[in-house]
């Protein structure tokens, strides 16, 4: 497959990619701290679980109780109820709506920035669109905070102008140098 909207090196894939070798995951986290690497891994767990359809595995890398979620084009996610429900929703929307991580950094002890990567083919309306095997592959940063073993904070800024766009929701014209003459 080919998406034009991967970081560089990233364009072409197979849905294989999406299973992460114990090598590429070591990649993944080259340069970090164990702990670093630990957070890094338990969120590639969570893209494992998701991508088997186990939403209940949620609850096992996640705070529940003290988990806050932001994103500037979802603010409804704000509680683990409510953020929870958008990987089902997704999963039953964008078949076979897989995840994985491209890059991840660090910061201290409880926090990591991970750069990713969902692919999914739509099935059903989404927004009023009918489905037309739209392909969708949205890249997004996440910022996540950790307490102990478990996030309880995610921050994430996604591409969703692409994936309207893919989908049909908006037409929206590519961006052209805005300082030529």
């Amino acid at each position: 497959m080919r998406s034009g909207n991967l970081p560089a090196g990233q364009e072409e894939y197979t849905l294989e990619d999406f299973n992460l070798s114990p090598e590429k995951r070591a990649e993944i986290c080259e340069g970090l701290t164990e702990r670093q690497t630990f957070m890094v891994n338990q969120w590639m767990n969570i893209h494992d679980e998701l991508n088997k359809g186990n939403f209940k595995a949620l609850r096992e890398y996640c705070d529940v109780e003290n988990f806050t979620y932001d994103n500037p084009n979802r603010p409804d996610l704000g509680t683990f109820e409510e953020w929870s429900t958008s990987p089902e929703g997704l999963y039953n929307t964008f078949p076979p709506c897989v995840y994985r991580t491209l890059k991840a950094w660090g910061r201290g002890d409880d926090e990591i920035c991970v750069l990713c990567h969902h692919y999914g083919k739509q099935e059903k309306a989404y927004m009023g669109v009918p489905a037309k095997g739209q392909e969708i592959n949205v890249t997004w940063f996440s910022w996540l905070k950790f307490k102990g073993d478990k996030v309880v904070h995610i921050y994430s800024i996604s591409d969703v102008l692409t994936m309207f766009m893919d989908i049909g929701i908006i037409d929206a014209p590519q961006p052209v140098d805005p300082y030529e003459k």
